[in-house]
């Protein structure tokens, strides 16, 4: 006598039916992705079944229709739909339902449950990198990688970095953090949408593995060019670094940008005079500034909301954050740099 065996889309049914009860659904899809892997029923799916069965149904079967059988998900089909994605990564799903002469529904199916595909936006950089760009990249990622592997903590506790960001006097806060909680019933609040001020003032940052070591807000008088940065450099910037740091002005491991005047003739010169170790930079590589994916995020969120009538204001804000409770917020900057050079190799 032959036993029938049970289709896996029923199994998992019953599956899901036996715990309907005291689990949740996300738990018995992660429960039913481990046990059945690719052949697991999609989320959907799950979340569907579950509230048919906490709603009373008892029937593990699909209900009697008068419908055709589905015939257009076939290996066939979905081979040929794979090979014209990849050969169009921007076709659309009305295109390759005219090319497979199937419904839109069976294509979407074929797309989504059985070749796991999803459409996203294409993520905007400043530059597309040349093949020798990513080559400068690689080396300068693997020279600074080799120095942290032979020096370890100690080299990340040498790094100074700079950078510079636009301070607006009212920066309005984000909708995530106006966010709170409400009964599902409840009306969703509403608030007015406001701009940020076009006033604003230019910040420059020198911060370390313990916090901030100086900012310096420049004024309608002075410009950003080779000789005010280079003044920054060997008198604020100096004089901090000898009293913030044990070893005074010694072992600093400088990392700036590629602007005109972090790399002026005058400011190389500066930082040859203060025998400061400067790192190597490769040019389009925001990625590798800890002040723009570490530091500024944190900054504009804690800014947000705050009014200021002038520039002094301000200070306290930004040079506050060098106090000893930010010791692991700002060295956790420099352990990101070191991870992201690790991807980078």
């Amino acid at each position: 006598m032959s036993v029938q065996k049970v289709p896996l889309s029923v199994e998992q049914r019953i599956v899901i039916r036996f715990l309907r009860e005291n689990v949740l659904s996300a738990e018995i899809h992660h429960r039913l992705q481990q046990q059945y892997g690719e052949e697991c029923l999609s989320w959907t799916r799950v979340f569907e079944w579950c509230k048919c069965f906490r709603e009373g149904r008892e029937r593990v079967e699909n209900e009697p229709h008068d419908h055709w059988p589905r015939t257009s998900i076939t290996e066939p089909n979905i081979d040929h739909a794979d090979v014209l994605i990849r050969e169009n990564r921007y076709i659309t799903i009305k295109e390759l339902r005219a090319m497979l002469s199937i419904s839109v529904g069976s294509v979407e199916d074929i797309v989504k449950y059985h070749l796991h595909y999803r459409k996203v936006n294409a993520w905007w950089v400043p530059r597309t990198l040349t093949n020798v760009n990513k080559m400068v990249h690689m080396q300068a990622a693997s020279c600074l990688l080799q120095q942290f592997e032979d020096e370890g903590d100690a080299f990340l506790k040498s790094i100074v970095t700079t950078n510079e960001m636009w301070v607006h006097f009212f920066i309005p806060e984000s909708q995530q953090s106006s966010s709170e909680w409400q009964h599902t019933s409840s009306p969703k609040p509403k608030q007015a949408q406001r701009s940020r001020l076009a006033r604003k003032v230019m910040a420059t940052f020198f911060w370390d593995w313990q916090g901030v070591i100086h900012v310096d807000f420049l004024t309608d008088a002075r410009k950003v060019n080779a000789a005010y940065y280079s003044d920054l450099l060997a008198t604020d910037m100096k004089e901090k670094i000898q009293s913030k740091r044990k070893t005074g002005g010694k072992w600093v491991a400088f990392l700036q940008d590629n602007a005109r005047p972090p790399t002026a003739k005058t400011t190389i010169e500066t930082l040859w005079k203060l025998k400061w170790n400067l790192l190597t930079h490769p040019p389009y590589s925001p990625d590798l500034v800890p002040s723009d994916f570490y530091l500024f995020g944190r900054l504009k969120s804690d800014l947000q909301g705050m009014w200021f009538c002038g520039q002094r204001r301000r200070h306290p804000d930004c040079s506050g954050m060098d106090t000893p409770p930010t010791t692991s917020l700002f060295g956790g900057g420099h352990q990101d740099a070191s991870r992201k050079l690790e991807k980078m190799c």
